[in-house]
């Protein structure tokens, strides 16, 4: 009698953890990129999600706000776990400027010639043997690039606009 209430107990405590909090020690850190373009010096105002410190689960990330200087590049990282992908997004605040751009992508998103990732343009270092000739890209072919194919992740502004975000995952 004893062990079948202990097994009761068991299950009934299992039940009130979240599975997502079982499987979140299984998860993985994940990086995806955003590049902020437009009159060099201007100021612009940027939201993204990122991991915090030490981060142990999908709720260990949060939305990062912060003015940079453009051009701007940054490696962000992310957390996920439990099969939730997060919401990787990149949302530019900027005062009525034509001039500003932005992209969010990942490291697999490939450019021109299908064998250059944008990831080498914006990293020339790793641009060796077949792929040597991807260093000499600009990130302004990538920018004209992704906008002639109407990539999901890019943004451009147009007169009168304040405020745009897009989603790595639409």
């Amino acid at each position: 009698m004893k062990n079948i209430i202990a097994i009761l107990v068991c299950i009934v405590s299992l039940a009130l953890i979240s599975c997502e909090d079982l499987i979140g020690a299984g998860g993985m850190a994940d990086t995806y990129f955003i590049y902020v373009d437009g009159d060099p010096g201007r100021s612009v105002v940027i939201s993204y999600l990122e991991s915090q410190p030490e981060a142990k689960s999908y709720k260990d990330n949060a939305i990062v706000s912060e003015s940079v200087i453009l051009p701007y590049f940054k490696a962000v990282n992310t957390y996920r776990s439990g099969g939730k992908t997060p919401d990787k997004f990149l949302q530019v605040q900027t005062l009525n400027d034509t001039t500003t751009r932005g992209v969010v992508f990942d490291y697999k998103l490939p450019i021109l010639d299908g064998t250059c990732k944008v990831t080498t343009i914006f990293y020339p270092e790793n641009a060796k043997g077949k792929y040597a000739h991807c260093k000499d890209i600009s990130k302004d072919s990538v920018m004209d690039y992704l906008k002639s194919v109407n990539y999901h992740g890019y943004m451009e502004f147009a007169k009168g606009e304040t405020v745009k975000k897009v989603r790595l995952y639409d």
